[in-house]
């Protein structure tokens, strides 16, 4: 507003000028008075005051004056056409006429109380003329307004009149009144109509462009021109440090990482990984601590009692009572007798799967490969004195795992013995199985039908091994008898059901089911099958089952002879269905609620178990033991094998008995091992691997047979193990390289050389001793040093070729490769004879 107020006393001014000839000597007052006062105002930002003496002036106006004020348009002077310019000076007349009047009025007070300034009195009686009819800022702004944004240039904005001061107020001295400037706000409409003009800035408008490629790349934002909105920053005050505060008592589940622990103990993860540091453990922050120890020792460091929270592997482990323990514990009133679990033992030969048949009346015998029995059997016997349970383990020294699993689950051991033969170190065996699970012992004396027979032999071999015969006065019984006549075949059995009458045998039929897996193997329409033991409780069909890692919910259920059976009592053997994988021979299995349930406790013992194999996998191996063990590589030699058996016994006792193969040259690798035929993908891993197929009493795919012919897999399959055992030790043999043994066969001495352009230096020579042949390889000598090592290029005798030179005879001998012969030269032939080596 204040720059308005300039503008308009500007065209007052030019106003005046063009109204020379009438308005001359009170116009030259004005003019020079406002030259003074435009000076003053460019130089001054905002006038705050005014001197008391306008002050006053103003007080004096008229009320009509001020209540009427009068609109001009503020149009400069050369831009308006001559009839308004005539108007324009006629009302400037009457302003200064008015303006004239008024300073006569106003003169004489001014007169006596300030000093005079005859300079500037008309002036300021224009700007208090002017000031109401414009409606000024309050009081003593008299800044002349400005032609601010959105108004018409000709058309002059409203001012309001300035507020009269109190005239309680002393006029100040005039040198006073100049060095005292006290601002006023001004809180009329108009003072903020004229500020919102006067701050308005203008905005800075940018020129639209076309939509192009550039903008579909988002290439133009960072180009000039764009706009972007100012972010505002605050200023971030101190942070605030809140105490921690660490628990005193934690409990906590193993396993548990160390991230995990650090967040729990409310601790940095690196402060745990330095503390563990210090005591030689090298751990990163996701590794597991499964030690109760370490936790313990680590809460302690920081002041906090660990407590291991248990339920979750109690959940899992189901139960920490073993089959026996749960009977022993279970009320007497809830057992019932059952049939004596009998495992046959002893050495190979000796008649164990015979006296079977004999006690069933069965041919066992005649299903197994070289009338020898390699697989594992568990069979009833049912007879009039009562039925028992029988477990048919192999004698052979490979299948030692199966004899130890059946000395485990059984009640009582019959130990079979060849009369004529005596003790064999399978037998041996057998005893010290028997004597580790505290077993009772029953001995079978077999083939006693033969003239060799020889009782007293067999009884002192049993009082070597602390086993005296109740003969000799001791306590373990033994039974004649013959699997081929049946002689003692009753005698047997009775003293079976007698010894299981002494031992109280019983269990509780109304528990959950309990046993063991005596085999187990992939059948090729049924799956996954095992062989069970019940040994506690009744097994039905649908129960859900738990083998360590496999699970799975009984679909079928056979007896020995194939026939489907809807329950199994205690002492039963079985063959299930419906499992999730093939549990290991051995294993204990174990009734749970549903199906649901024994699948998640399958799934998060497997976790535990894929952590521990990364926890072994990731031990730290020195370095000079990895160095040791890249030198051994080097020097041995690989066998890759692929194994596949048709039962999980077999496997295990095939594997044990390869590893058992001495051999410090060759080492064997298990690229493979499972149960089952021998499918399209072993043939293509073996073909990958360099590996040989082994398989024991299995069979080939249909359609892997075309792959073993195209990729040229060497596969070796065998129903007997020692067969078995013995083509794989002629596969070690070669892959030793043959060792080479020279022979010298012949002695040759260089007489004369002779220059031919096509073919070199050739030699004359004499045989001085043996038949030196065109084959041979050769060895030049000169002067007791072997110069050169090569093959015959050509033997000649006179002009003809030939393929020997007797000794005392002269040729030609031109050597391949070789042209700085000499006269003097001797000449060694050789031939190489190759060597299989020992495996040893």
């Amino acid at each position: 507003m204040a720059k308005n107020l300039k503008l308009k006393i500007k065209n007052t001014q030019l106003a005046q000028a063009l109204n020379l000839d009438k308005v001359k000597t009170a116009a030259a007052k004005k003019k020079t008075a406002a030259k003074k006062t435009t000076t003053k105002a460019k130089n001054d930002a905002k006038i705050d005051e005014v001197p008391d003496k306008e002050e006053k002036a103003q007080d004096s106006l008229p009320k009509k004056e001020e209540a009427a004020p009068v609109k001009k348009k503020s149009i400069k002077a050369t831009d308006v056409p001559s009839s308004v310019r005539d108007m324009q000076k006629a009302k400037e007349e009457k302003i200064a006429a008015e303006a004239k009047a008024e300073e006569e009025k106003i003169a004489p007070p001014v007169e006596k109380n300030e000093e005079p300034a005859p300079v500037e009195e008309p002036v300021k009686a224009a700007e208090v003329k002017e000031a109401p009819k414009e409606a000024a800022p309050p009081k003593e702004d008299t800044k002349p307004p400005k032609l601010g944004r959105g108004l018409n240039k000709s058309e002059t904005p409203k001012i309001r009149e300035p507020r009269t001061p109190p005239k309680e107020e002393k006029k100040p001295k005039p040198k006073e009144a100049a060095q005292e400037k006290k601002p006023t706000k001004s809180f009329s409409p108009s003072d903020d109509k004229a500020k919102k003009f006067k701050d308005t800035k203008t905005v800075k408008r940018f020129e639209t462009k076309s939509f192009d490629g550039r903008d579909r790349q988002g290439l133009r934002d960072n180009e000039e021109g764009s706009w972007r909105r100012r972010r505002r920053f605050h200023k971030k005050g101190p942070k605030k440090v809140e105490p921690v505060i660490r628990p005193s008592h934690l409990t906590l589940k193993l396993p548990i990482t160390v991230k995990d622990f650090a967040s729990a103990m409310k601790v940095k993860a690196s402060e745990l990984i330095q503390k563990l540091f210090m005591q030689g453990v090298v751990i990163t922050i996701n590794d597991y601590l499964e030690d109760e120890t370490t936790l313990q020792l680590l809460g302690s460091e920081f002041e906090c009692e660990i407590t291991i929270d248990t339920t979750e592997e109690e959940r899992l482990r189901i139960t920490d009572k073993t089959i026996l323990e749960e009977i022993k514990e279970t009320p007497e009133e809830e057992l019932e007798a059952r049939p004596p679990i009998v495992t046959f033992m002893g050495h190979v030969d000796h008649g164990k799967t015979s006296l079977i048949d004999s006690l069933r009346k069965s041919n066992l015998a005649s299903g197994e490969a070289g009338d020898i029995t390699q697989h594992i059997g568990a069979f009833k016997c049912h007879s009039d004195s009562g039925d028992i349970t029988v477990l048919d383990t192999p004698g052979h020294e490979a299948f030692t795992e199966m004899r130890m699993r059946g000395a485990t689950v059984t009640d009582l051991i019959i130990l079979v013995i060849a009369g004529d033969e005596g003790m064999m170190p399978q037998t041996e065996e057998a005893i010290k199985h028997a004597l580790a699970s505290k077993v009772p012992i029953l001995v079978a004396i077999n083939k006693c039908d033969k003239p060799s027979f020889n009782q007293e032999n067999v009884y002192r071999q049993l009082a070597e091994k602390e086993l005296l015969p109740e003969s000799w006065g001791g306590q373990t019984i033994t039974v004649n008898c013959s699997a081929t006549t049946g002689e003692g075949i009753s005698t047997l059995l009775e003293m079976i059901l007698l010894q299981a009458e002494v031992l109280e045998l019983g269990a509780n039929p109304k528990a959950r089911a309990r046993g063991s897996v005596i085999e187990s193997q992939l059948h090729k329409g049924l799956g996954a099958v095992a062989t069970i033991l019940v040994q506690n409780g009744t097994l039905k069909k649908g129960d859900a089952l738990v083998f360590d890692e496999i699970y799975g919910r009984v679909k079928t259920m056979h007896d020995e002879h194939g026939k489907q059976i809807t329950k199994a009592p205690p002492s039963t053997p079985v063959k299930i269905t419906g499992l999730s994988g093939i549990p290991e021979a051995g294993c204990e299995f174990i009734a749970v609620e549903n199906e649901k349930q024994a699948r998640e406790i399958c799934e998060e013992r497997t976790a535990g178990q894929v952590r521990a194999r990364l926890k072994g996998r990731k031990t730290q191996v020195e370095l000079e033991g990895m160095l040791e063990r890249n030198q051994e590589l080097q020097a041995k030699k690989v066998l890759n094998l692929i194994i596949r058996a048709d039962v999980q016994g077999s496997l295990e006792a095939l594997k044990n008995s390869l590893l058992k193969i001495p051999s410090q040259k060759v080492e064997i690798n298990f690229i493979a091992e499972g149960v089952g035929q021998i499918s399209e993908s072993d043939v293509e891993l073996a073909a990958a691997s360099n590996a040989t197929i082994i398989g024991f009493h299995t069979s080939v795919e249909r359609h892997a047979e075309e792959d073993i012919s195209r990729l040229k897999v060497v596969v070796k399959s065998h129903d007997i193990i020692y067969h078995l055992v013995d083509a794989v030790k002629e596969l070690m043999v070669k892959t030793l390289d043959k060792v080479a043994e020279e022979h010298e066969v012949a002695k040759v001495l260089v007489k004369a050389i002779f220059k031919a352009s096509h073919l070199g230096i050739i030699a004359g020579c004499q045989v001085l001793d043996g038949t030196i042949k065109r084959n041979h390889l050769v060895k030049l000598e000169r002067a007791g040093e072997i110069i050169f090592e090569g093959e015959i290029e050509s033997l000649k005798r006179v002009k003809e070729d030939v393929k020997e030179v007797a000794k005392g005879l002269e040729c030609g001998i031109l050597i391949k490769n070789f042209r700085e012969i000499e006269p003097d030269d001797i000449i060694r032939a050789f031939e190489i004879t190759y060597h299989e080596q020992e495996l040893t």
